[in-house]
């Protein structure tokens, strides 16, 4: 199987992702304030109950925070909206006529976007809320380094797994649009399961006790939940292989009953439109 027409569609979709520059700056100042917000939440937290003795520390919660708002781009908040735009028009049709397998296409095209958003706000992000923030006073509130060498190439191996896990759920949300000929849908059940689920409205470590095992288990937790959990080198149960494991878990089961649900879909897909 040629690998060229894969490299093609994530290519081009790299390029897309890239063009926007107002967009990646306005998207960081958004960032960067809800960031700041979230900081000076935990931070009024922290102080005012000292003698509590949470699973991350007031500094791991605000690199846990800037690590996250850095990656949300990351989240599979909806379907391509390549796709979106396709299933409405019946442009559909001619992914469904390529000679090639549609799986791997439109997974290059949502893996592509995401990081394409992803990497230059990460990029951007890190260098403000790490050594400006040091600069300026802020050695406090910003953004830590890793807890060692060792969870630094093992957090960078877990955001590989995080961003194809994020793709392959981006896939399901566009199975999901071409179902339905609509990609509301797909934003209405995506958007607030990454935001939730993901640890990105509050990190994960931090929900009671009885509700972490369930909430590390399930697939959303491995695209940034799990690295920065390496990264920081808090404690996972089961240590870090067991991170690595429910990623990989993930990303094998999500994908064989995609493919079945894909094929599935195409085989009763009805093209609508001009």
């Amino acid at each position: 199987m040629s690998l060229r027409p894969y490299l093609t569609a994530f290519g081009l979709q790299w390029k897309i992702g890239l063009r926007y520059r107002i967009a990646v700056v306005a998207g960081l100042v958004a960032q960067m304030w809800f960031g700041a917000v979230t900081l000076m939440a935990y931070a009024s937290v922290y102080h005012a109950a000292p003698d509590v003795q949470a699973p991350l520390s007031l500094r791991q919660a605000m690199t846990y925070t800037w690590i996250q708002q850095s990656l949300f781009t990351l989240l599979p908040l909806g379907c391509l909206p390549a796709i979106g735009d396709a299933a409405r028009t019946g442009a559909i049709v001619y992914d469904l006529l390529r000679p090639v397998d549609m799986w791997n296409w439109w997974l290059s095209a949502s893996l592509a976007r995401l990081l394409g958003n992803a990497v230059p706000r990460a990029v951007l992000l890190a260098c403000v809320a790490g050594p400006l923030a040091m600069l300026v006073g802020l050695g406090a509130w910003s953004l830590a380094g890793p807890a060692s060498l060792i969870s630094a190439a093992l957090a960078l191996l877990s955001i590989t797994l995080g961003a194809l896990l994020s793709a392959t759920i981006v896939m399901w949300w566009n199975i999901l649009t071409a179902r339905t000929l609509s990609p509301l849908g797909s934003y209405a059940v995506g958007t607030p399961l990454a935001v939730l689920l993901s640890g990105m409205l509050l990190p994960l470590p931090l929900y009671p006790d009885w509700i972490r095992p369930f909430l590390l288990a399930q697939p959303f937790a491995g695209i940034t939940d799990i690295p920065i959990r390496i990264y920081l080198g808090t404690p996972i149960p089961g240590g870090v292989a067991t991170g690595l494991g429910l990623q990989i878990f993930w990303l094998t089961a999500l994908t064989l009953l995609g493919r079945l649900w894909m094929r599935q879909t195409v085989n009763r897909l009805e093209v609508q439109g001009a």
